[in-house]
This record gives structure tokens, sequence and C-alpha cells, in this order.
């Protein structure tokens, strides 16, 4: 079998389903034919994530527990987590909930509709009559809920997309884990179904990074030049654990990094974790932006724009809490200016990329995996976001990718 960086598949799925996605052409016969017929397949994007509540005093208790059942990233076995999901709930509702009682509702579900709606139209130019959708794992709109609204749809090809331009098994993986789950379970269901894994790389991401950031920054800090503002850029954290086996998010992440500061030659620009770790028993990667707040104040940084679009695309309880409550209060602290900047939202840009991104992946180019071919059963449960699982050009890479980054960068 000729080898495919450019399209991944897990071994066992390899050696199961034989499943590879050949690199940036199209495969299948069923869409060959389809074409010939004159017919076309309806296009669905499922853009999901984990999801964020509004209401904590209706939607907490789920929430936690929920993703305390599901978040890969918890250093439990699954069958042992219903034992212990009570006590894991009161150790960890008190943190939570003081973190909402400070920012209110996140509109993070509002948001991702006013988004979606941004990408369906820039899809329908691309695809007629293509339309996306969003999903949570943790809260609703499940992933469950919108599968089956697709299906209702008459949607006979879904490309699933995390929020998130990374992969990580306690993201992109998950997302993909619950729809494996739902075909499993509906087998009736008879859509091809394909997994962008990851596009953090891509440099179109980085562009639209970039061009929003400074667009935004020049609102947020009117008649400042770029040497007078620095940049925290706040990432969704995991545990190291994960790393160790192999995820390979944070690396995506500094790599990505590493071409932003290219892109942004002259502005200073931090990179910090936004960890979840109100779950007792895992180490996380460092460093927190909190922990690193002080050294923007220590190298002289008198404006900072603290922004979470590299892998939030709407805000989020991490963004809302850790970075414009805990860094803005200990930056003010020490007499630094702060502004939370926008996230990408409706932006224009940013919606054409993901319905390019969209596109491309139905034609099978990009880091795409096939979940379910037409007429097939879909890949095994497990096959995707297994800690460990090794997903060719994907998983286990190394910091190469993001050689020269360091916190040190450009100081």
């Amino acid at each position: 079998m000729k080898k495919c960086t450019a399209s991944l598949i897990s071994s066992l799925s390899i050696l199961a389903l034989g499943s590879l996605i050949a690199c940036g052409k199209e495969t299948s016969s069923d869409l060959q034919s389809t074409r010939e017929s004159g017919t076309t397949e309806k296009v669905g994007l499922l853009f999901a994530s984990h999801g964020d509540i509004n209401d904590p005093d209706t939607q907490l208790e789920d929430y936690i527990k929920v993703s305390f059942q599901k978040n890969v990233g918890i250093p439990l076995p699954m069958w042992t987590r219903k034992l212990v999901e009570d006590p894991a709930y009161r150790l960890s509702v008190g943190t939570v909930r003081k973190q909402y009682d400070k920012i209110g509702a996140t509109r993070y579900y509002e948001n991702s509709l006013a988004q979606i709606d941004a990408v369906s139209k820039e899809l329908d130019v691309l695809i007629p009559g293509a339309k996306a959708y969003v999903g949570f794992n943790f809260t609703t709109p499940f992933i469950d809920d919108t599968l089956e609204q697709m299906r209702k749809d008459g949607v006979t090809k879904i490309v699933v997309m995390n929020k998130g331009a990374q992969f990580s098994y306690a993201s992109s993986g998950e997302n993909m884990e619950d729809v494996l789950k739902w075909l499993k379970k509906n087998p009736s269901y008879d859509a091809e179904v394909i997994g962008l894994a990851h596009y953090g790389q891509d440099p179109r991401f980085i562009s639209v990074m970039a061009k929003s950031l400074k667009e935004d920054i020049e609102k947020a800090f009117p008649g400042k030049s770029p040497s007078e503002v620095c940049v925290l850029a706040g990432s969704h954290g995991l545990p190291q654990w994960l790393i160790n086996v192999g995820d390979s998010a944070v690396t995506q992440m500094k790599g990505s990094i590493v071409e932003l500061r290219k892109a942004m030659p002259n502005y200073y620009i931090y990179h910090g974790f936004l960890n979840d770790d109100f779950f007792p028993g895992a180490k996380w990667v460092s460093p927190k932006a909190i922990d690193l707040a002080p050294k923007l104040a220590t190298d002289g940084c008198k404006n900072v724009a603290m922004d979470g679009r590299l892998s939030f695309t709407t805000h989020h309880r991490a963004t809302q809490y850790d970075l414009n409550v805990e860094v803005k209060d200990l930056l003010a602290s020490k007499g630094v200016n702060s502004v939370l900047l926008p996230n990408f939202d409706t932006n224009v840009d940013h919606a054409k990329l993901i319905a390019q991104l969209t596109k491309e992946t139905v034609e099978y180019k990009g880091t795409s995996i096939q979940l379910k071919r037409k007429g097939s059963k879909a890949l095994d449960v497990n096959s995707i976001g297994k800690p460990g699982m090794m997903l060719f050009g994907v998983t286990h890479q190394d910091d190469s990718l993001a050689a020269g980054w360091s916190a040190e960068a450009k100081r």
C-alpha cells in the first residue's frame, strides 16, 4: 500500500477495514457514479466541540457529570467513573460555579449558531445546498442530537470538524468517537462520513488568524504601534499523560505560534495554556497563562492583547474566566492594561476558510479520515479517540514541528 501522510487512518482500521483515503484526489466509486448520473450529494458540516453552558442553576450539574464521564483526558478508566461521579462532582462544582458566577452567561451556543450561519453562507457558494451544523460532546445540542437532525434533513455526506484547529484525542478524537458510537446505534443511516483531523498548520489558517488579530488589536489599542502591544495567546491545555502517549495537540499549537510570529513579526507574542484542571489527579501542560502573565509585566509589556482563537473559535469559560478575569486582574495589579480580543465568531475570512476546508475534505484532500463509506459499516468505536492510538501524520508528532519555539522568542 502506498504511504500517504496527507490522509490518515488508524493502523487498526487499515488492517480491519482498508479505509485509507488517497492523498488529494477522489477515490470513491460512489461519488464517481453519482456525478455520472447527474445527482448530487447533500453535504453537511458537523462543526463540533466540547460545548459550554449559560445557566449554571439548570445546566452545571449535567455538564460536569457528562464531561467527567466522557473526557478522555481524565486519568481514570471509563468503567470506574460512574462509581466516583458524585464525589467528583461535589469536589469540582464549587470551583466551576464561582467561575460562572463571575463571568455570567458565556453565550457559547448562541455564538456557535451565528458562526455556523456564517459558515453555511460561504459553504453554499462552494457546494450549493450544503449546510453547517453545531454539536457538542458535553452539553446540548449533543452530537447525537445534531446527527439525528442531519438525518432528518437528508444529509448524505458529512464532514466532522472540530472548532479548534488541532487534533487531540480529547477534542477531534472525542467528536469522531461520538459520531462512531451514534452510527453504530443507527446502522440504517447510510451517509458517508469523513473527519478532518487538524488544520492548525495550514498557511491559510495562520493568515486568517494573523489578519484578524491585527484588525482586532488596532481596534482595542487605537494609536498604539505594534511594538507597544504584547499578545498573550491562550490555548486549550491537556493533561501531560495524554501528551506522553502521543497526543500532539500541544505540539501543533506550538507550531502554529511559530508561524504566527513569522506572520506578525512586529508584535511580541507569548503563548500560555488554559487548563481545565479542577478534576484532581492529573498534571497539566505548562506554562499556564496565569503563571506566564507576570513575565509579560517583567518584560515591560504595558498593553496586552489577550486572545483565545488558536484553539477556541468562540469565547468559552476558559477564555472568559482564565484570561478575562484571572490574567486581567493579575496584570492590572502590576499596572498593565489588558483587553480580551473578540473571537472568530462570524469573521468572514474564518467562515470562508472553514467552508473551503469542508469542500476539500469532501474531495478527500487534507488530513482526512473516512469514518464511514456508503454501503459499509462505520469504523469501530475507539479507533480514533483512544489515547495512544496511532494516526499517521496526526499523533505521535514531536516538537521538531515547533522548532525554535520558546517563551523567550523575540526577546
